[in-house]
């Protein structure tokens, strides 16, 4: 486990033009759980202005897992620069608490952010809150980006809800696009087990 010293020195090397320098500190920061060295995260990702240490910072934090880093995170999501709000959103993914759903639901609505946009329709999925039904089911069908498409129909398959399967039997039947139609069919096969098993479950 890094000490706050140790935490510092693998935060600046998040600052690292070497990849592999920066890819080893981020997952040495990753194994870190204790409380003061995540708060030092949390406080770094609030000051520091330098985007790769924030985008470094954004992907410890989905790492840890800790729910203290949800509230920062989501401040994160309007940051100025594109990957960091990208690494926001995965990592809220990452600690899959419903508490982020609002505001990944909100990134939605930002047609200019098409990165951040098709990231936050995946990690609705990862979160799998079905009050995002109805959303990512108004993404499948009329969404013109197909990545956009593409995420909704895998977290609809993800969220297991039977409501979902009507509209995903329609794409299957309809669409041209053979990706599309292979994710929809993977979609309909999650439900279904997803369904078996709250059968079994009695």
């Amino acid at each position: 486990m890094p000490s706050l010293h140790d935490a510092e020195k693998l935060v600046n090397e998040l600052e690292s033009r070497d990849l592999d320098t920066r890819s080893k500190a981020i997952d040495a920061l990753s194994t870190a759980g204790e409380t003061d060295i995540i708060n030092f995260l949390i406080s770094l990702l609030k000051k520091d202005t330098h985007r790769l240490v924030k985008e470094g910072v954004c992907k410890t934090l989905g790492k840890i897992g800790n729910k203290k880093a949800i509230d920062p995170l989501v401040q994160s999501l309007s940051d100025e620069h594109e990957s960091v709000r990208y690494q926001a959103t995965i990592a809220l993914g990452q600690i899959g608490d419903t508490v982020a759903v609002p505001p990944l639901l909100e990134l939605l609505k930002n047609k200019d952010d098409p990165l951040v946009r098709s990231e936050a329709a995946k990690a609705l999925g990862i979160i799998g809150d079905p009050s995002s039904l109805k959303i990512l089911l108004t993404l499948l069908r009329k969404d013109e980006d197909r990545f956009i498409r593409y995420h909704a129909v895998t977290s609809l398959g993800r969220i297991g809800d039977k409501k979902a399967t009507k509209e995903i039997q329609k794409i299957v039947k309809e669409t041209k696009d053979t990706r599309l139609k292979l994710r929809a069919v993977e979609a309909l096969e999650s439900i279904e087990k997803a369904n078996r098993k709250l059968v079994a479950a009695g």
